[in-house]
């Protein structure tokens, strides 16, 4: 009687006979192992099952020791031994019973929003929901865990709202940070290098702000990825409000590290430069720029945006000295306001004083480098024609 009830598998749509669709990678490989030992035509069979069928075997065939099935087949009263047994119990045998077998527990214990679950697996490449296996096995016993053991957990409710299932949307959702794991989010998680990416770019949002609203970040977040589907998009608007940007100098007078994203669109529109989408790259310590106030002996007041690059030895050094426009100022400018970097503790990157550089013998030997702006710290960093060159722009600036 027990066997009659069973045989009863089409109960389900889900578990009727479908157009045959190759199964392919690792359960095909066990497959193989099972029918070379005595579960002949299983492969064949399930070719042809509904998806829950399929997807039962499959749950079946990465959890059990294909070598010691004895108390797998003993839950499903199955008295054939060995693989032969295991292939009567995959072809007679309803999914959700199978389920439970390979997970030691009783059947009204398997969630149908496991089942559910199961019949959404799509991972790249697949032919259509349900009809292949997870790429990582491992993944279905870390899904049964959470939908089963976890059934109230955001992680639970995430699965199951997370449309097509693949392993990295377990994976992602074992392995995010609870303030990302939402449906929304799972779905683009895409790689585990990306995941891991997601969870520091949280980090970073975290140590870039000095309060954090976790509930606006999740809220702007999904609505980032609800408009334009990605979420680098959300990473980079989420730094647009940051307030603790890493600074490598102290304030001192007449200089002011810029701390705060705001402070870096403010020198951006001043100086009609690109600061503003430098955010991003002083976040992550890539950059961090420092306005410099000059003032001349007849008391005018030059601004001046001054970019520093890390070393990689923790130092920083200045790459960029730029006015109105990023125009690099004349010598006479230069000179004292790289002075005060230094003071600082900023590098000014440049030839040796002392040694054979000559910006006039450069030039004669064709060797033009643009009047990088350590050459201002160098005696003869300079000729008569860039100082006159230099001149005409001042002259120029003064006239815009």
């Amino acid at each position: 009687m027990a066997h009659r009830r069973c045989d009863h598998i089409t109960e389900n749509p889900a578990e009727t006979a479908n157009e045959a669709t190759p199964i392919t990678g690792w359960a095909l490989t066990r497959l193989s192992l099972l029918d070379r030992k005595g579960a002949r035509g299983l492969i064949a069979d399930l070719c042809v099952a509904g998806v829950l069928r399929r997807q039962a075997a499959f749950v079946a065939l990465a959890t059990l020791d294909l070598d010691a099935p004895g108390p797998f087949l003993r839950c499903l009263a199955i008295d054939t031994a060995g693989a032969e047994g295991i292939g009567l119990a995959l072809r007679t045998r309803r999914a959700r019973q199978i389920i439970a077998a390979a997970f030691a527990v009783e059947p009204q214990d398997v969630p149908t929003g496991y089942l559910r679950a199961l019949a959404r697996i799509e991972e790249i490449g697949a032919k259509g929901a349900g009809l292949h296996p997870f790429v990582d096995p491992t993944a279905y016993h870390r899904l049964f865990e959470i939908l089963a053991v976890e059934r109230h957990s955001r992680r639970a409710h995430a699965l199951r709202y997370s449309g097509k299932l693949m392993s990295i949307t377990v994976e992602a959702a074992m392995t995010l940070d609870p303030v990302l794991v939402w449906p929304d989010v799972l779905a683009v998680a895409g790689t585990p290098q990306r995941v891991v990416a997601m969870n520091a770019v949280l980090d970073l949002i975290r140590i870039c702000h000095s309060v954090v609203d976790e509930d606006a970040v999740v809220a702007a977040l999904r609505q980032s990825l609800k408009s334009l589907g990605v979420i680098e998009a959300f990473a980079k608007s989420a730094l647009d409000t940051a307030d603790r940007l890493p600074t490598p100098l102290p304030a001192a007078e007449g200089i002011r590290p810029l701390r705060t994203a705001a402070e870096y669109r403010e020198i951006g529109t001043k100086l009609r430069n690109c600061a503003s989408t430098k955010i991003a790259e002083a976040a992550l310590g890539l950059l961090a720029v420092v306005e410099v106030m000059h003032r001349a002996e007849d008391g005018t007041e030059m601004t001046l945006a001054a970019s520093l690059t890390p070393t990689i030895d923790g130092l920083w050094m200045v790459s960029e000295v730029g006015g109105m426009k990023n125009r690099q100022p004349s010598r006479e400018v230069l000179y004292p306001v790289l002075r005060r970097l230094e003071a600082l503790g900023a590098i000014i990157p440049g030839p040796a004083i002392g040694g054979p550089y000559r910006k006039d013998v450069a030039d004669l030997l064709g060797i033009y480098r643009y009047a990088p702006l350590h050459d201002a710290l160098h005696p003869h960093g300079s000729s008569e024609e860039d100082e006159v060159l230099a001149a005409l722009e001042g002259e120029a600036d003064e006239a815009a």
